[in-house]
């Protein structure tokens, strides 16, 4: 299953990007972002890499919380500076045949004064017989953290805006 989601930001680029990384270091302020814990993270020349689990308890779906031992997707991705692409995986810790999420959203410029990210995404199950229930509801929970995402970024820019 493949979708892409658009999220617009009146505000330039930099302070987009600047949103991005630094809203993690005030999670006092994000509750939604409370979820998240960032495991692992490295620079290598223009590259961010990063390893975050995310705590799904509270939104698990009843068709997966029977096939997973803990209520967690990891995600493994890399951030490239110089394209300022972002490039994901999140998949449940020991079995990632239950769902693969795979994607990139790349931020970019509209014009002086806004900006936008754009996110091509593709989930994968490959569980007999509910693969389509898992990659249908996963979409949903995975569309519904990108909109909280969207908002924390909103929430910060209107709190720390240098415009």
């Amino acid at each position: 299953m493949n979708y892409k989601v658009t999220h617009t930001f009146n505000f330039p680029l930099s302070e987009l990007l600047r949103a991005r990384e630094d809203r993690y270091k005030n999670l006092d302020k994000f509750p939604d972002l409370r979820n998240v814990t960032l495991v692992e993270e490295r620079k290598e020349g223009k590259n961010i890499f990063q390893k975050r689990k995310i705590g799904m308890s509270a939104n698990l779906p009843p068709v997966l919380s029977a096939m997973l031992e803990e209520a967690v997707l990891i995600e493994e991705s890399v951030f490239d500076t110089e394209t300022n692409t972002h490039s994901f995986k999140l998949f449940p810790p020991g079995n990632e045949k239950i769902v693969m999420i795979k994607g990139n959203s790349v931020y970019k410029a509209i014009s002086d004064t806004s900006s936008e990210r754009v996110y091509d995404v593709n989930i994968k199950s490959e569980v007999f017989l509910v693969s389509g229930v898992i990659e249908t509801t996963i979409e949903s929970f995975h569309k519904l953290s990108l909109e909280k995402d969207k908002n924390s970024i909103l929430k910060f820019l209107s709190e720390n805006s240098s415009s």
